[in-house]
């Protein structure tokens, strides 16, 4: 159980965790306000206590399948935010507009909320089902916080992997992390509808579980990554493959256009 608990706990922390962390460097390195990622950090403390308090009402919604639903809505939800993100971070730099500063602001608030209040959601349903059995809650307890020990650390040591990079590769190597965290939540939406029945279902196109486990700790750290899952279906990859080659157009375009005065002004 206590292994259990470290993997799942785990899983859970780092996903929020990459997503905090990618956000907190970009933004240190941008010169940009905490202030969002701090106050969507607090809003999604309460917003996983609260959507907990109602997890019968979702569940019991769609059907049957609103749990299904409702991952799917907020995945997707913070994919098209952190795309919104990348599209404005390089803008802001080169215009100084308070306007651009705003929506950075806004947009890093409700990504990180989004992703707090569904990560902070599963931890504590988790950690609730078992507070009937006093003999097995200690185990968990025990792994949980190692799960949350280690997740908390992966995210400090990219943090400052991050913002210790060179110059040329400051901006671009977190929107690019970002990009692929976006994608492997794109395709996680996909599966929830699948499991929902709302979209249709696939047998996989490969199975890499006898290389790499989705259960080990290397395995969820590539989970939580670049999405991996070691029986991804067609339209998981499509989804997946689709949202990376937009977000890479988003930021080679914002690059493009950030050096544009500066190679007019050269001539």
């Amino acid at each position: 159980m206590t292994l259990s608990a470290v993997i799942i706990i785990l899983r859970e922390v780092l996903e929020a965790g990459l997503v905090l962390s990618l956000l907190v460097s970009t933004t240190r390195l941008m010169g940009l306000s905490y202030r969002g990622i701090i106050a969507g950090f607090v809003l999604g403390m309460a917003g996983a206590v609260s959507a907990t308090r109602f997890v019968d009402v979702i569940s019991e919604s769609f059907d049957g399948v609103g749990q299904e639903v409702f991952n799917a809505v907020f995945l997707t939800g913070i994919v098209l935010l952190l795309l919104v993100y990348a599209a404005g971070v390089d803008r802001q730099t080169t215009t100084g507009n308070r306007l651009m500063s705003l929506l950075q602001l806004v947009v890093s608030c409700l990504a990180v909320a989004l992703a707090t209040t569904r990560e902070g959601m599963e931890i504590i349903i988790f950690v609730y089902g078992f507070t009937a059995n006093p003999l097995e809650m200690l185990p968990v307890l025990v792994g949980g916080a190692i799960g949350a020990g280690i997740g908390a650390s992966l995210g400090v040591l990219i943090y400052y992997g991050l913002i210790n990079l060179p110059d040329r590769f400051a901006v671009v190597v977190p929107l690019l992390l970002l990009a692929l965290v976006a994608s492997g939540m794109a395709s996680q939406a996909v599966v929830y509808l699948m499991q929902g029945g709302l979209v249709e279902s696939q047998l996989p196109v490969w199975d890499s579980s006898g290389w790499i486990s989705e259960t080990s700790v290397t395995g969820q750290l590539l989970y939580a990554v670049l999405g991996y899952e070691a029986t991804p279906t067609l339209k998981q990859l499509v989804f997946y493959c689709a949202t990376l080659v937009v977000f890479i157009l988003v930021i080679a375009i914002n690059r493009w256009l950030r050096e544009m005065p500066a190679v007019r002004g050269a001539h």
